[in-house]
């Protein structure tokens, strides 16, 4: 008789023990995402660098139009959302682009550059996808060959 409320004891034991298990199991999975949440930022693809009269010499006495433009691209949009603000970046490039080639237009020296304004959606530090939105090329003062007479 003994042994018959042992193995009944055991069961209910085991039994106690199943209900705890899956109920910590329960409470500690996540129910949420887990994945990290979307966002949208804005760089700067040099395609070429920032050259006076094709070196790099003496960049360092000008300004340099890459380093405008990020801050320009980081006080139109300073914190990085979900939803992105393309008009008002591009809003604040155009205007720097203009600003700056008004600043060096009708000097001795010629300034040219290349870059591309990238629309990126990133997944934490992940990018997860990527948009050329704009293209700015700098040349100013270009050097212009004379014209040969004509016979």
């Amino acid at each position: 008789m003994n042994r018959h409320i042992f193995n009944r004891a055991s069961a209910w034991q085991m039994l106690v023990l199943a209900i705890l298990f899956i109920g910590s199991t329960m409470t500690l999975t996540s129910c949420g995402d887990d994945d990290p949440k979307s966002t949208v930022d804005y760089y700067l693809n040099v395609e070429e660098e920032f050259l006076i009269d094709g070196k790099t010499d003496h960049t360092d006495r000008y300004y340099n139009p890459v380093i405008r433009m990020r801050e320009a691209i980081s006080k139109a949009y300073p914190n990085p959302d979900n939803k992105g603000n393309d008009e008002a970046v591009i809003a604040a490039c155009d205007k720097e682009y203009e600003t700056y080639v008004e600043m060096y237009t009708g000097g001795e020296e010629h300034f040219t550059c290349l870059f591309h304004l990238v629309k990126a959606v990133k997944k934490g530090d992940i990018v997860a996808g990527n948009e050329v939105l704009k293209t700015y090329s700098y040349d100013i003062n270009p050097i212009t060959e004379p014209e040969e007479p004509e016979d």
